[in-house]
């Protein structure tokens, strides 16, 4: 089974994947979170360092860009091209109000006919690159599953990550199995399970549904932050937690940002966020309560022995 890990705003950042591949192993793709085209400013500090191959180094890196306009993913694709990529990654899944009330993300996937034109433009100039995408199986409503698979069977995808939620449904619902089936069944190109991949046993059950269907490859974001040897666990059988080394993974994490010279505050905020995921059993309440009061980096390490 292949294992990609989900490009989280914020969250599986270029400090992040660092960080992750220096303690655990497991993971098989990675993935920036989205970059967006920029019209007359150019990089941020933080897209730059997305993309820097010498920092990203030793991961096998797929850059997302997240666009309803084929003119600004073909500049923005050429331009990063040029720094090493040969593949991007289209965000079609993004639940964001901000992201979807501009027509993007997952707001794009209302619009079956501009998102056919916006295909057909972008396969017809780019060259020399591999386009995927990570969808979600419509807007609002079951029924729009129909027209856009009609719309995604067009096109030589490198590989169509799937995530089987309405954008309605934000991360809350069951997932809708048929509708993964049914895409399986569908499209000729790979295909990648995503959505509630949160321990080693509930894959095992989901890993029996996606055989079925000829799926060797699923994407995890909330289950491996909170879990990071979960990818470790499903491809070996062997359930496993270790929090020591999770505690000693985020360590390096608040290193990183200090020798980036990220700032105290910034840092505590990004450190919280990870812990908050992290630490969601009830076990950890009081923890992760004392955590999220820190002021201080001095006062946050003193809360963290307690996990040691």
């Amino acid at each position: 089974m292949e294992i990609y890990m989900a490009p989280m705003e914020g969250v599986t950042n270029y400090v992040f994947r660092k960080a992750y591949i220096k303690h655990f192993s497991g993971v098989d793709k990675f993935f920036t979170p989205f970059i967006t085209p920029h019209m007359k400013k150019g990089f941020s500090r933080s897209e730059r360092m997305e993309l820097d191959k010498d920092y990203n180094k030793g991961q096998n890196l797929i850059v997302q860009i997240l666009t309803n306009s084929a003119e600004d993913f073909l500049k923005l694709s050429d331009e990063i091209k040029e720094m090493g990529y040969s593949e991007f990654n289209i965000n079609l899944g993004c639940p964001s109000g901000t992201v979807t009330s501009k027509g993007r993300g997952s707001g794009f996937l209302q619009d079956t006919k501009a998102l056919d034109r916006f295909f057909y433009e972008i396969f017809e100039k780019s060259t020399g690159i591999k386009i995927s995408v990570k969808t979600r199986i419509g807007f609002c409503d079951y029924d729009e599953w129909d027209a856009l698979l009609r719309v995604y069977e067009k096109y030589d995808f490198n590989e169509i990550i799937i995530h089987p939620r309405l954008r309605s449904d934000f991360y809350k619902n069951n997932v809708y199995m048929q509708a993964f089936t049914q895409a399986c069944k569908t499209l000729k190109v790979k295909i990648v399970y995503n959505g509630d991949i949160n321990t080693q046993k509930g894959f095992k059950i989901l890993n029996e549904e996606l055989r079925k269907n000829g799926v060797d490859a699923v994407m995890i974001g909330r289950g491996l932050v909170r879990n990071p040897l979960l990818p470790e666990a499903i491809k070996t059988g062997v359930d496993m937690t270790d929090l020591k080394k999770t505690v000693e993974f985020l360590d390096d994490i608040k290193e990183e940002y200090s020798l980036l010279d990220f700032g105290e505050r910034n840092t505590l905020f990004k450190l919280k966020e990870l812990w908050g995921m992290v630490l969601s059993d009830e076990i950890y309440a009081k923890t992760l309560k004392k955590i999220r009061k820190a002021d201080t980096i001095n006062e946050y390490n003193k809360h963290i022995e307690e996990l040691k």
